[in-house]
């Protein structure tokens, strides 16, 4: 057991019903370039049924590491990281998912990032891309190559580049000037950051700090995300009304400038209920011969579904 005196960086990992691809990012967690007794592992588990205690457990026996397994009732991702950030051992959080496959220098780089900048308000970004054993899928460009790429050749940011799936942040800085938000499930990590800028949060982007993504985005799922997205907003915006310019960033349409308005408004008359399984249909048909076309089509179609959210998402307010 490692002695918890010389626990520099605790990696909080939420996790519901996914043992098997944890049971990777756990092999890939055991295998870092930093000591072991310097790094502590925590399974936050909401209210799994499948096999994720015992994966943790055999983790546990077997690799090495201090990995340390908590349990909740399904409460959500943002219960299940607050939860493990009271237990925390760690001065450095890292923040991941159960399907963030890490290089062995992960924990070193956002070790060394820190160290450069140590003041309490510093973030750091840690790079994303798919995973090369996964199978090539169209939608990795549209989510999360399309995220990262925002970040390309930049080193510091603002609060828009928090992102769960590989970003750490002091524990002092957290207890001080706020949790996740256990209200919502998506866009959670943006709900923070904002509210931690108000307090000084910068993020420092370090691509060498890489984990690859082992999750194979399909259709169904991609489109799905576009619900989420629009609801998470939508709850968000009620929350936080005065958010009008912060939202607008990321494209609220009730927040946005008219003119994006006029745009946004066009485009759902032309992509709607009625339209959708037609241009559906049209982006399958170009994915092999014209990957250009079909990508523009699918981020039409998600930014349809997302307005759509929304409205109805606001509607529930005044009902």
């Amino acid at each position: 057991m490692a002695d918890t005196d010389n626990i520099k960086i605790t990696v909080i990992i939420p996790t519901y019903n996914r043992a098997s691809v944890l049971k990777r990012c756990l092999e890939a967690l055991s295998h870092q370039s930093i000591p072991y007794d310097s790094y502590e592992i925590i399974v936050s588990d909401d209210g799994s049924t499948d096999d994720t205690k015992k994966i943790t457990e055999d983790a546990l026996k077997s690799l090495g590491s201090m990995i340390r397994y908590l349990w909740q009732p399904n409460k959500g991702a943002n219960a299940a990281r607050n939860n493990a950030i009271y237990a925390s051992q760690g001065n450095i959080l890292l923040f991941i998912n159960d399907d963030t496959i890490a290089i062995p220098t992960m924990l070193e780089e956002h070790l060394k990032t820190h160290a450069q900048y140590p003041d309490e308000n510093i973030a750091v970004l840690g790079r994303m891309t798919i995973s090369p054993e996964v199978p090539y899928s169209i939608f990795a460009k549209l989510h999360l190559d399309a995220n990262f790429g925002l970040w390309e050749g930049k080193k510091e940011l603002d609060w828009l580049a928090f992102y769960t799936c590989n970003v750490s942040v002091k524990k002092s800085f957290l207890l001080k000037y706020g949790l996740f938000e256990e209200g919502i499930r998506y866009h959670e990590d943006l709900e923070l950051s904002e509210r931690l800028s108000h307090y000084g949060l910068k993020i420092i982007y370090n691509p060498d700090a890489l984990g690859f993504h082992y999750h194979f985005l399909r259709e169904e799922e991609y489109l799905n995300v576009a619900k989420k997205d629009g609801i998470a907003l939508a709850k968000w915006y009620k929350k936080s009304p005065h958010l009008k310019k912060e939202l607008s960033r990321i494209d609220f349409q009730e927040t946005v400038p008219i003119v994006k308005k006029i745009k946004y408004f066009i485009g759902d008359m032309l992509i709607n209920n009625a339209t959708r399984p037609i241009i559906l249909k049209v982006a399958r048909f170009f994915v092999g011969s014209c990957e250009g076309l079909s990508l523009l089509l699918y981020r039409k179609l998600y930014q349809s579904i997302k307005r759509q959210s929304v409205r109805e998402e606001l509607k529930k307010q005044d009902a």
